[in-house]
């Protein structure tokens, strides 16, 4: 698919998804100088816009991605590569504290719609069965 359908089916504008490209996120194949996508580019933007709404910037994001696709368990590191991979652990081990937070505050914030709308319902009950609603 083009640009302007890869575009409406993500609901992502043609610029952002040229910056994508432009920082290596996205890498298209290109047939007679057009950029075409595939369901594999789909399912990237879509994790791309998941890990965004989630607090990863899109460098966190990069990152990531070159671990995913350079992993070879096989191989012997380099000291750089251990650095690397050590500030990606770092990294992952972060975002899963801020997750963990969120995760609590989010129930937290249930509670308090839970109780409201008990309160709400009462009120609404008892003004109902006076008559107050007709």
């Amino acid at each position: 698919m083009k640009i302007g359908e890869f575009a409406e089916r993500t609901a992502l504008s043609k610029d952002t998804i040229r910056y994508y490209e432009k920082i290596e996120l996205l890498q298209p194949d290109l047939q007679n100088k057009q950029r075409v996508y595939n369901e594999e580019d789909v399912v990237k933007i879509e994790t791309i816009v998941k890990l965004k709404q989630n607090g990863f910037s899109l460098q966190e994001i990069q990152m990531l991605f070159d671990w995913s696709i350079n992993m070879d368990k096989d191989k012997e590191m380099t000291k750089d590569e251990i650095e690397k991979l050590l500030l990606l652990r770092e990294v992952f081990q972060t975002k899963y504290k801020e997750m963990l937070q969120k995760e609590e505050q989010i129930k937290q914030i249930k509670q308090v719609l839970l109780r409201a709308d008990h309160k709400l319902e009462q009120l609404l009950e008892k003004n109902i069965n006076k008559g107050a609603f007709k």
